[in-house]
């Protein structure tokens, strides 16, 4: 079971940011800190990316309500209200994410897991059974 990691470390060097290798870096064991920095790093590159992907699908499905309401002209005026209503919601969770850091959602979540963890733990199971399936899927 010998899988690659989705993580590039090729460029990691040890060295210390400006081309240097640190002292520590530069002797027989590789610098914890620096190591735990770059992983760090990466580890919210990802993140930022995975987030960028999210408010792009979200902002997707705010266009798809759009047109679904455009296409439903005047003989549907409560739901289309309704579906203005959800597009205005959904436009505004993608520009909170866009606009806020990794850190900042880390904070929001764990905010989140104090003030609700049934909810927090219930969320967890949900997102792990589905990426369970979605995994699953991808296997076949």
């Amino acid at each position: 079971m010998n899988e690659n990691l989705p993580i590039d470390a090729s460029d990691w060097t040890g060295d210390d940011g400006y081309g240097a290798v640190s002292a520590r870096a530069s002797s027989s064991s590789m610098s914890g800190s620096s190591l735990s920095d770059f992983a760090r790093s990466r580890l919210i590159a990802m993140v930022e990316d995975a987030r960028d992907s999210l408010v792009g699908q979200v902002r997707g499905l705010k266009s798809f309500a759009d047109s679904l309401s455009n296409a439903m002209g005047d003989n549907a005026a409560p739901v289309s209200h309704l579906l203005g209503q959800v597009t205005g919601t959904i436009d505004a969770i993608a520009d909170s994410l866009s606009e806020k850091s990794v850190e900042e959602l880390i904070d929001d979540g764990r905010a989140l897991v104090r003030s609700q963890p049934a909810a927090a733990v219930g969320l967890a199971l949900a997102i792990g059974f589905l990426a369970g399936r979605i995994l699953k899927a991808a296997r076949n």
